[in-house]
């Protein structure tokens, strides 16, 4: 049962100093509960303004929130947020290594627990000139997610890492290429999280890609070249390219 001296006891057991020097991150919540008049969706409203970062100094006073005020649990549950590029790399043969982090919004991962995330790749009907040197499922609008339509990542994990083949695609037509110019195809991809046991699956924020692979003829070879960016385009971080010569029909 929730009692504002309870409250107040395990806020001074969170920080001792509560706005002795400064306002606080939890000032209107506080302000909220101390007023006696607050409903459940209020309170979660304005925890859910709180950043991970401050909940994580404030643990025993969110616990007790979310334990002692009925129905504030399934209004503040966990939430994946800052979801961020932590390094897009180019890997020796061509391949890119895309590895993402994101935090929780109480502060602690292990919230995430019931959290799985996913990548969903999607394409549009490929261009005249490239559909012969495709796979045929790539060659008509189609999507895929994870590898092998399975693969996830723990939420509670806090990264993932994906790994974009340059080849991809492609299929050995590719190295009978003679040009001019060159052929390209591109996909689309978000990355998704589920907290209902992959029931329904969510885009999430800031986490939308285009995948672009070109081949192209340079003396003998084929140059192999696949490119990722983030949509609309971000910081340097959020781009990466790379490329491989192979000799046609190797």
């Amino acid at each position: 049962m929730f009692t504002l001296q309870a409250f107040t006891a395990e806020l001074r057991l969170d920080n001792p100093n509560y706005e002795r020097l400064k306002t606080s991150d939890l000032h209107s919540l506080v302000a909220l509960i101390t007023s006696g008049s607050f409903t459940a969706g209020q309170v979660a409203a304005e925890m859910n303004r709180i950043s991970g970062d401050k909940w994580r100094k404030y643990a025993r006073t969110r616990a007790y929130l979310i334990n002692q005020i009925p129905m504030l649990a399934a209004q503040v549950g966990a939430r994946l947020v800052n979801f961020r590029t932590q390094w897009l790399l180019a890997l020796p043969g061509g391949n890119i290594q895309h590895d993402a982090v994101w935090d929780s919004a109480s502060g602690n991962l292990q919230d995430l627990a019931g959290v799985l995330v996913r990548e969903r790749v999607s394409w549009i009907t490929a261009l005249v000139q490239a559909r012969s040197y495709l796979d045929p499922a790539y060659r008509i609008p189609g999507q895929h997610f994870g590898v092998g339509n399975v693969a996830a990542s723990q939420g509670s994990a806090g990264m993932m890492r994906d790994t974009h083949a340059i080849g991809g695609a492609w299929n050995p037509e590719i190295f009978n290429f003679n040009g001019p110019g060159s052929v390209s195809y591109l996909c689309s991809q978000v990355y998704q999280y589920s907290d209902d046991n992959r029931s329904t699956w969510h885009d999430i924020p800031d986490s939308t890609y285009e995948i672009l692979r070109t081949a192209s003829v340079v003396g003998q070879q084929i140059k192999m070249e696949i490119i990722k960016q983030s949509v609309p385009p971000n910081t340097r971080r959020e781009r990466q390219s790379n490329f491989r010569l192979l000799l046609r029909g190797a």
